[in-house]
């Protein structure tokens, strides 16, 4: 699904360069250049960036007690 209309930027890239450590909004418009047009995808972008941080804290805690 396209997420930035202006730069034509997917979910799947946003979520690939998030798996690959670009997890913030800043690195996130260095990378693939998102909000720095109109802006009407940032709203969906923090989504991205909260789901995927939810996800993050939820690995290290189960990997916290499995040590």
């Amino acid at each position: 699904m396209i997420v930035c209309i202006c730069n034509n930027v997917k979910d799947r890239q946003i979520k690939a360069a998030m798996a690959s450590g670009i997890d913030s909004m800043k690195a996130l418009q260095n990378a693939l250049d998102v909000t720095n047009c109109c802006g009407c995808c940032e709203p969906m972008i923090n989504d991205l960036l909260e789901e995927h941080h939810a996800n993050q804290s939820d690995l290290v805690s189960q990997l916290a007690y499995a040590v």
